[in-house]
């Protein structure tokens, strides 16, 4: 595995450890909270907040990113207290911390944020994640069926394909035979994505080829 990077916030003295202990980290202090919390350009990094030493504002920023974070507090009840959830790739853990395990905890948490973002794709302002069937924008989702993915996904490898593509490539069906499964299917995602996010021009269709609109 890669050197993990280590961004800390609100404690210089867990910096100070972590960075004289261990050299597999690539470790880096973070004054100026908020304004860099959209820094961790590298792979393999992870957010290490000490929660009760930092603002409520930037908190507040911390737990509405689902990118890997660690929360570190003295007291387990500290995020029920404050009406805080976490998401996917958040965990909390009590201090004292025993160094071993944290270790561990680490590299297991790069390793599902990374099978996790193998899972993704992006269309304009959606999240499609094919392992769960899932499309979301805006902290808004909705499930997908096994065909409605594929036939996204279709279209996200080659935008602008003929119906008897898509009927071969999805239900293997032949050119000359009903298109009845798709004409519906393609009726149901519209129907779902206009009703879930109020777009009517998610798939559109020009000279009987269809297109994802990524306007």
């Amino acid at each position: 595995m890669d050197k993990i990077h280590l961004h800390i916030f609100g404690s210089k003295i867990f910096f100070n450890l972590i960075e004289e202990l261990d050299s597999e980290y690539n470790v880096i202090f973070k004054e100026n909270k908020i304004l860099k919390i959209e820094d961790n350009t590298f792979n393999n990094s992870i957010n290490v907040i000490f929660a009760e030493n930092i603002t409520s504002i930037e908190l507040n920023v911390f737990v509405k990113k689902n990118i890997p974070s660690i929360f570190l507090v003295s007291n387990k009840n500290f995020f029920p207290k404050n009406k805080l959830s976490i998401l996917d790739f958040h965990i909390i853990l009590e201090l004292p911390i025993d160094l071993l395990s944290f270790k561990e905890i680490l590299k297991i948490l790069i390793i599902k944020y990374s099978f996790f973002k193998k899972s993704k794709v992006m269309i304009n302002n959606y999240e499609i994640d094919s392992n769960q069937r899932i499309i979301s924008k805006n902290n808004i989702k909705t499930k997908l069926t096994e065909k409605e993915l594929k036939l996204i996904l279709a279209l996200y490898e080659k935008n602008g394909i003929h119906k008897s593509v898509l009927l071969k490539k999805i239900w293997n069906y032949n050119s000359n035979l009903d298109s009845h499964a798709f004409e519906t299917n393609l009726y149901r995602l519209r129907e779902k994505i206009e009703k879930t996010f109020n777009d009517k021009k998610f798939i559109l269709e020009k000279n009987s080829l269809y297109y994802l609109n990524r306007l």
